[in-house]
């Protein structure tokens, strides 16, 4: 597991490692060029020309070394800048640029008519005003002649902590970050224009200061929460999963969630449908039994209560639909004494019913950012533009787990956050949320952790990864427009195959 970081924390921690060890600030800056040069090598050959945008404080100086580098490498470095001023350890760097042969010009069009890559380092993690003048003439010449990017810890014009846009950025193939990633790099529109985050070290140990801050899963963390099967396993080991899901015209929500549940390893899954939906999805969903609700109201809470019971988990939302008549089963959902899974038209529902709030501990709700809007009663882009503060405040007035869905998915338990860093967006697609809460029902009760009060947490994380992991396998085979739930689904065997 590790740990993203905020800009000011960042700035306080290098500031101690340096007080306490008197390693020169230049130092960490030549370790920060090498990760940018070697970014560089991924994306360009030796002998072509790559330029490089440098500013004037420190995210310029390593543009400036890590030009040096390249020129050293054999490649052709052109730099371009926003003011020539550069002190310090800047200073320094852009004096051994020049010295190693690096070329400086005037920013124009004709700068780009020969290079094959661009290095951003304007503007570092600490920018928080709006990007004008120079500047932003600069990354707009840059965006407009099309030649791809990488970036220097994040793109130019993206805020380091909240991931907002503060003038125009460079859509890039790759961001080069130091130490940690920074939390901004996750959060708002910031994925549209990091690319593939690369973490690169600069000297100070990984365990080095206590800045917790959102903490993520890489792939190959992942199967360490997830036990192998034990050789004397049976069905029952992996615990039942009960699913209220689908309705007349949504059969496809119930079927999706229901055979990722089993997919992901559920030993037993019930689905609780209506009479019409039992021939459909005992074609869609062979693997899973069927339990037909009463008409009678009595003798349909009896029936729910009774399998609740005997559930070790239970998901209650995919194609539900927004009946009023469904609040009585939304009660018995809320009494159960397993952890229930709140998705879709289950939330929608207790966004008009706010006197079902709060929902018990255990539970865990699964909005996107339209069913987030409508339970703190705001707007979407409201939403959006503070995810975090949405995630606390979801939290806040459901009181249960919170998985805000979204490119790059955010969860709490109300003391500890966390972010999934990937994004897939061939899961840009409807029934793919279905899936997502069928995974977190299967792996409910399966995670282990050191640490019983962050169990949720690390569950909801591992769910959010195979299902992101799963889609990116999906698309490698289908194309990202032509993934199909299904594929995603049939992808997610695939998985631990790939990081175990």
């Amino acid at each position: 597991m590790h740990n993203c970081i905020l800009p000011e924390e960042m700035k306080a921690l290098e500031a101690r490692y340096m007080s306490e060890t008197s390693v020169p600030s230049i130092l960490l800056m030549e370790c920060a060029a090498h990760g940018v040069l070697e970014a560089i090598k991924r994306h360009a050959e030796p002998g072509e020309e790559v330029v490089f945008l440098c500013g004037p404080g420190a995210n310029g100086g390593d543009g400036y070394a890590a030009a040096r580098l390249w020129q050293e490498y054999g490649g052709k470095a052109l730099i371009l800048e926003i003011c020539k001023q550069a002190k310090g350890d800047s200073g320094i760097n852009r004096f051994l640029a020049e010295s190693a042969g690096c070329l400086f010009t005037e920013p124009t069009p004709l700068a780009f008519s020969h290079a094959s890559l661009i290095v951003d380092a304007l503007f570092g993690t600490g920018l928080s005003r709006k990007i004008d003048g120079k500047a932003k003439e600069l990354l707009d010449l840059a965006n407009a002649s099309g030649i791809p990017s990488i970036a220097v810890d994040i793109p130019s014009g993206l805020d380091g902590s909240t991931g907002a846009c503060l003038g125009p950025v460079l859509h890039c193939l790759e961001t080069v970050t130091f130490h940690r990633p920074k939390t901004g790099l996750f959060l708002s529109k910031a994925p549209e224009y990091t690319g593939k985050v690369t973490v690169a070290p600069i000297l100070i140990p990984k365990s080095y200061g206590q800045y917790p801050g959102l903490n993520y899963l890489e792939p190959p963390d992942l199967f360490s929460f997830i036990p192998s099967r034990s050789p004397c396993a049976n069905k029952g080991t992996f615990g039942r999963t009960v699913i209220l899901a689908g309705s007349e015209g949504m059969a496809g929500a119930a079927a999706l969630c229901a055979s990722a549940a089993i997919a992901a390893g559920s030993g037993l899954t019930t689905l609780l449908c209506s009479a019409p939906l039992l021939p459909v999805l005992q074609v869609l969903v062979p693997a899973a039994t069927c339990c037909v609700l009463p008409d009678e109201p009595e003798a349909k809470l009896h029936t729910v209560t009774d399998l609740l019971r005997h559930a070790d988990r239970a998901v209650i939302g995919c194609g539900l639909s927004q009946n009023e008549a469904l609040l009585p089963l939304l009660s018995v959902f809320r009494q159960a004494d397993c952890p229930v899974i709140w998705d879709a038209d289950a939330l929608n529902l207790l966004s008009r019913h706010p006197e079902m709030l709060p929902l018990p501990e255990k539970d865990v709700i699964t909005p996107h950012p339209g069913e987030a809007a409508r339970i703190l009663g705001v707007s979407i882009p409201e939403i959006l533009a503070d995810s975090l503060g949405s995630l606390q405040d979801l939290h806040k007035k459901t009181g249960a787990h919170i998985l805000l869905k979204g490119a790059c998915t955010l969860m709490t338990n109300g003391n500890e956050h966390a972010v999934n860093t990937l994004s897939c967006p061939a899961l840009a697609k409807g029934g793919s949320g279905d899936i997502l809460a069928g995974i977190l029902a299967a792996l409910i009760g399966r995670v282990q952790t050191a640490d019983e009060a962050s169990r949720t947490l690390r569950t909801m994380q591992c769910a959010v990864l195979i299902h992101t992991l799963a889609g990116q396998k999906a698309a490698e085979t289908c194309g990202a427009d032509s993934v199909m739930p299904q594929d995603v689904i049939r992808s997610i065997r695939l998985v631990p195959k790939n990081y175990t």
